[in-house]
């Protein structure tokens, strides 16, 4: 085999692409996940939050005919799920992590229980009407620009730019500081006259708004139709994404965008190496590697907020 003309059929303008494409839903979990934990909330129920997102996308795709209920109905449920999880952990005071690992095997088992009711069948839903594409005339025969960014989902560029705005509000807004505050100190908070509880909510739903949009881009984007543990371990990424990039916009952009990129080759790889001289199940396992090895040596060096996992007491004010 030559090795000069195997990089080159590897790395291509295509790679690109599937890269911007794979990391969308991860940016979206990746970005939700970062407003969460910058409020002192620890949610690991991402990935689960994810799946019954993209589920709702499906349903109401197929049942509306319309892919933007389905984006809409995503949101809500994402929220919900939020919801149940800001009750538990914030509220009730729950460990954080053990919460959300219940709320991610409740999420598995809801989601598969739902398809087998709704369309009397498990595996996969009926095929559903998806969210359109975005063509550009100004970039058409654009180099480079022309491929990556036209005819993709119409959601792509407005994710891209997510990370932007989230640097804007963090450092540039007041609310952006109350956020803040909440996570490093919410006693200081508190003591200004702002309620740690109500922000640390408000972040959790956000949060879980953005993670159920991204399992949507998976159903009625990526796909057309829903399939049991469809989300295949995206949320757990993201989870890594934000630990890797310190819980800051352009850390965790850049993050996201690197495990999708490692996504992205590893299915290229599989195409362009045959299994007998490297086993695609090697290949296939480069992503999930890479997060095993970012948990393994980032977890203490984040950055993450001083008071993350904690519940606040209002009567240690």
């Amino acid at each position: 085999m030559n090795w000069s003309e195997t990089l080159k059929s590897i790395f291509t303008l295509t790679l690109l692409c599937s890269t911007i494409r794979v990391s969308i839903s991860i940016l979206l979990a990746g970005m939700g996940e970062m407003i969460t934990e910058r409020s002192g909330v620890l949610n690991i129920g991402v990935e689960g939050t994810m799946l019954m997102g993209a589920l709702a996308a499906a349903l109401g795709s197929y049942f509306s005919g319309s892919p933007w209920i389905g984006l809409l109905a995503a949101g809500i449920v994402g929220m919900l799920v939020g919801l149940l999880f800001s009750f538990i952990a914030i509220t009730l005071r729950s460990n954080q992590s053990i919460t959300g690992l219940a709320i991610y095997l409740l999420c598995v088992g809801l989601s598969g229980y739902l398809l087998q009711i709704i369309f009397e069948h498990g595996g996969n839903s009926p095929m559903v009407t998806t969210l359109p594409s975005l063509h550009m005339k100004f970039l058409e025969n654009v180099p480079v620009l022309d491929p990556v960014f036209n005819d993709q989902s119409i959601i792509m560029i407005p994710v891209l730019l997510i990370p932007v705005f989230l640097h804007i509000v963090f450092y540039r807004t007041p609310w952006g500081s109350w956020l803040r505050a909440a996570g490093e100190n919410p006693k200081a908070l508190a003591v200004v006259g702002k309620n740690p509880i109500k922000i640390r909510y408000i972040a959790t739903l956000c949060g879980s708004f953005l993670a159920g949009i991204g399992g949507a881009y998976l159903s009625i984007s990526q796909t057309s139709l829903f399939s049991e543990n469809m989300v295949a371990g995206r949320g757990f990424i993201a989870l890594s994404a934000v630990i890797f990039g310190s819980v800051r916009p352009a850390g965790v952009f850049l993050a996201c965008m690197f495990f999708g990129f490692m996504d992205a080759l590893q299915k290229t790889l599989q195409t362009v190496i045959p299994d007998s001289m490297i086993p695609r199940e090697l290949f296939m396992a480069l992503p999930y590697l890479l997060t095993l090895l970012v948990l393994a040596g980032f977890i203490k060096k984040s950055g993450g907020p001083a008071d993350i996992g904690n519940p606040y007491l209002k009567e240690s004010r």
